[in-house]
């Protein structure tokens, strides 16, 4: 079978950045005598509707162009088991952190059609799959922020760590009902990720000891840190040596269960996602991608 590519690209991604990239992609493809067909997210019509609708047994490929979001919403539509490719545009490109594609586009291309194809995990948050991870408390708190605080002077990741800054210290612990791998039990926490991949907030190592294909959920939980330890300790976040930490607990599960709390935010994937209950789940070797795993 001839390739065939959609590509999907969110334009707004990256404050423009993206559609320079598909002009790129598109002459690239049109060069190497390669099909495709390019198709862009609206504000009317998101990402999952796109790929879900458009996406049709004719295509042997999907290209993602855009940040985590546009990926969340690609692997949402996508009903037909294919390769997925990565083009990051966006602010925090944190899923791409867990694989290896190259750091410039024409490497990016060259791994999109020559690269080896893995399977890896997605995650099920109630009905939505996720790829990286949800993240509830604190982190879910920055996404909730951003979407209904605007900064105008601010973009990209400076916008994100002035809204981390804005609440480090003040945000105060949550009381999380939780049932873990059937066991239920509570906890006071500044945050909960449950994840696939490793890397959140553009560089935070919240779950350093994930793994895509491992067939589980990694978790991170942090509990009582004073507000001084957390501006002592946030470099521990990025380097992914929180571990050491008393207040901090890494471990893997099946599936978590978050209660009913109103004052919790979560996001997926970077983008947020409202307020528990959750169900999260994990779904085995259940998307196929052009990319080495580290």
């Amino acid at each position: 079978m001839s390739r065939n590519f959609f590509v999907l690209i969110n334009p707004q991604s990256g404050q423009g950045k993206s559609r320079k990239i598909g002009n790129k992609v598109s002459a690239f493809f049109k060069s190497q005598n390669i099909k495709f067909t390019l198709f862009e997210t609206r504000n009317n019509c998101r990402g999952s509707q796109t790929v879900e609708k458009n996406l049709t047994p004719i295509y042997s490929d999907l290209m993602i162009i855009g940040g985590d979001g546009t990926i969340n919403e690609a692997i949402n539509g996508l009903k037909i088991d294919l390769p997925v490719s990565f083009i990051p545009s966006g602010s925090g490109n944190d899923f791409v952190k867990n694989i290896s594609i190259g750091s410039k586009l024409e490497t990016q291309l060259d791994t999109a059609l020559h690269g080896p194809i893995n399977r890896i995990d997605l995650g099920l948050c109630n009905d939505r799959k996720f790829i990286n991870g949800v993240g509830i408390g604190f982190d879910g708190q920055i996404a909730a922020d951003m979407m209904h605080r605007k900064v105008r002077f601010l973009s990209g990741q400076l916008k994100y760590y002035y809204h981390v800054l804005h609440i480090l210290g003040s945000y105060k612990y949550r009381d999380f009902d939780l049932t873990i791998d059937r066991v239920p039990q509570r906890q006071n926490l500044i945050l909960l990720t449950v994840a696939n991949g490793t890397t959140f907030g553009g560089g935070f190592k919240l779950t350093p000891h994930a793994k895509l294909n491992d067939g589980k959920l990694s978790v991170c939980a942090i509990g009582m840190l004073s507000p001084l330890q957390r501006y002592l300790k946030v470099l521990t976040l990025q380097k992914g040596s929180h571990h050491r930490l008393k207040e901090v607990s890494l471990f893997d599960a099946k599936e978590l269960i978050i209660g009913a709390n109103a004052e919790l935010e979560a996001h997926i994937d970077g983008e947020y996602f409202n307020q528990p209950p959750f169900s999260v789940s994990i779904l085995p070797a259940a998307l196929q991608i052009r990319a080495s795993l580290f």
